[in-house]
């Protein structure tokens, strides 16, 4: 029995020692968007951002009309990449396209408190901060029809597209990488 308690604190007290023993967590940084998108710089693990990459964001996923819309964080995650890695917002050239539930981020302010009661759309500063840094930000035409939005109801800097598929097509025609965000 003596030997068996003997043996727990002892492991008890390794677990202790390597729990004590690990590095804290490293601290995000967001070298290009502020507030979204943070990331642990890496400076030597492999597959570092290169420039010249393109990308093109088919995004539809859904989010709480509180929350502010996960395509988004990503896209600002991929330009946080470049910045930690010493590159600049221009050396990636971004496209991001909402439909589906998606289309909501694209509101006015005043259409989103229409339709959701909330009084600012969470997504249009962060929409903001993306083009600044270059980013291109579609909203599908086809699905502003079908949720029952009007082009007047997307917010100015967004451009209506002819559908979500002409943009993801054409960028990839340009040699943009696909990524969905669902």
């Amino acid at each position: 029995m003596q030997n068996a308690l003997l043996g727990i604190v002892a492991a008890l007290l390794t677990t202790v020692s390597v729990v004590a023993e690990e590095p804290a967590a490293t601290k995000l940084v967001f070298p290009i968007i502020p507030n979204a998108g943070g990331v642990v710089p890496l400076p030597k693990a492999a597959e570092q951002p290169r420039k010249g990459a393109k990308v093109v964001f088919d995004v539809t996923a859904d989010s709480k009309p509180t929350d502010i819309n996960k395509g988004l964080e990503r896209a600002a995650r991929l330009l946080n990449l470049y910045g930690a890695a010493g590159l600049k917002a221009s050396d990636v050239k971004i496209a991001l396209v909402f439909h589906g539930e998606a289309t909501k981020t694209a509101l006015t302010d005043e259409a989103y408190k229409a339709k959701f009661g909330i009084e600012k759309n969470p997504n249009a500063a962060l929409i903001r901060d993306l083009q600044n840094a270059g980013a291109e930000v579609f909203v599908c035409g086809q699905a502003l029809n079908y949720k029952g939005f009007k082009e007047s109801d997307v917010a100015k800097d967004v451009s209506v597209a002819a559908a979500a598929l002409t943009v993801i097509i054409n960028r990839q025609t340009d040699g943009y990488a696909y990524v969905p965000v669902n």
